[in-house]
């Protein structure tokens, strides 16, 4: 399971997620995970949402996160079209959430990782 300590979002957005699948504190490890997935430098998950944004036409819902930090989450079909159902499956499995529960987190954390890879990406150019 992914740790806190690996974490690549500020407090409030993890607060938000653990709210949101009531895993106070994250203990579940869903915005680790996420974090590993998609927001590092590198990772896997980055070049495979932008794809699957590609194709399904949320290209510019993607520039929206990466411009501005968002105070809402995103809705649970963007979700279902960014990340591939066997990913929300393994997260499910890694941090013992519900699939239900999984999504919820997700809505919350994927604008916020993808803003701050922005926000990273503009700090090395």
């Amino acid at each position: 399971m992914a740790t806190a300590t690996r974490d690549n979002l500020p407090g409030r957005a993890n607060n938000v997620a653990d709210f949101l699948t009531r895993a106070h504190g994250d203990h579940s490890g869903l915005t680790s995970a996420v974090s590993d997935y998609m927001g590092k430098e590198g990772a896997e998950g980055i070049p495979v949402v932008r794809q699957r944004a590609k194709e399904a036409g949320l290209d510019g819902l993607l520039q929206h996160w990466r411009d501005r930090p968002l105070t809402e989450a995103a809705e649970v079909d963007l979700v279902r079209a960014l990340i591939p159902d066997e990913k929300i499956a393994e997260f499910s499995r890694e941090t013992g959430l519900s699939r239900e529960a999984t999504i919820r987190g997700l809505l919350a954390v994927i604008p916020r990782v993808v803003y701050r890879n922005a926000e990273r990406e503009r700090r090395t150019t």
